[in-house]
């Protein structure tokens, strides 16, 4: 089983993040994401209620829809509304062609959310549960939802910020100096990158939870259902050694209690809008 499982978020002035691997990665994960993807499901439900008093919209967009498991349900919402599904890998655009009719998810586009194939002014609500983190420049992929917005349309977005995982990247460190976890943006990064692109931040939210995992393997296991692999560009090139896996699960355990290993994941949500100018 590989190791390095999650992305190194690139700095601004130097992007490294290899985005064939990204959609091959997830493009691969999309039979089985779903049955991994227990804090995504519970982030896009609290994603919906942030657009529980949002008036009827005309099109809304599904910004990294993975499987589509909220396009449906953004469908069932706003049962007028034109629903587009937008994932950068093709496996899931594939997945969520065949799991919906053109009456349920009306458009179905692979694409990348940094490089949005839609008109200006086209859209109502840019829902994005936990895909930013894919992307090198938060600022630019927060001007693109901004350039498609209609005046007064909102996006409501997820996304991980930077103590998650750090049980793991702490096991890590006891073994070798290579990057095996990723790096997130916290919450004035975001904050700044709102207000870069000229969106106005009304609500941004930080959660920390805990998980409890058997062992390190099915940590492992889950990231890697989600499709999350290390596909930084510039990533060690070697397989992890099982010597070096065997470290650092011995480093890991160190840290269980009542019989569990436990993994943390700061979750960042926010609600903003474009303004009529």
């Amino acid at each position: 089983m590989k190791s390095e499982l999650w992305l190194e978020q690139p700095s601004s002035a130097s992007p490294r993040l290899d985005k064939r691997l990204v959609s091959r990665s997830f493009s691969r994960a999309a039979c089985r994401y779903d049955g991994f993807a227990r804090l995504q499901a519970l982030t896009g439900e609290k994603l919906l209620t942030l657009l529980a008093h949002q008036s009827a919209p005309y099109t809304v967009l599904d910004a990294g829809a993975g499987t589509g498991a909220f396009s449906g349900r953004l469908g069932g919402m706003f049962p007028q509304a034109r629903i587009i599904a937008l994932d950068m890998a093709e496996g899931m655009a594939s997945y969520i062609r065949h799991r919906f009719t053109a009456e349920e998810v009306q458009l179905v586009l692979c694409a990348d959310c940094e490089r949005l194939p839609l008109a200006n002014g086209s859209v109502d609500i840019v829902f994005s549960n936990l895909a930013l983190q894919w992307c090198t420049e938060l600022a630019a992929v927060f001007a693109g939802f901004r350039r498609i917005l209609r005046p007064h349309g909102v996006i409501v977005f997820s996304t991980f910020g930077p103590a998650t995982l750090k049980e793991l990247r702490l096991a890590w460190q006891a073994v070798d100096q290579y990057t095996h976890v990723n790096h997130f943006a916290d919450e004035r990064t975001i904050r700044t990158a709102l207000q870069e692109a000229g969106l106005q931040a009304a609500r941004l939210e930080t959660c920390v939870s805990e998980v409890g995992y058997p062992s390190v393997y099915h940590l492992m296991r889950e990231l890697k259902g989600l499709g999350a692999h290390n596909v930084t560009a510039d990533r060690a090139r070697h397989l992890t050694g099982k010597n070096a896996l065997r470290q650092m699960i011995s480093a890991y355990e160190q840290l269980m209690h009542d019989g569990k290993i436990r993994a943390g994941f700061e979750t960042i949500s926010g609600w903003a809008c474009r303004s009529t100018g």
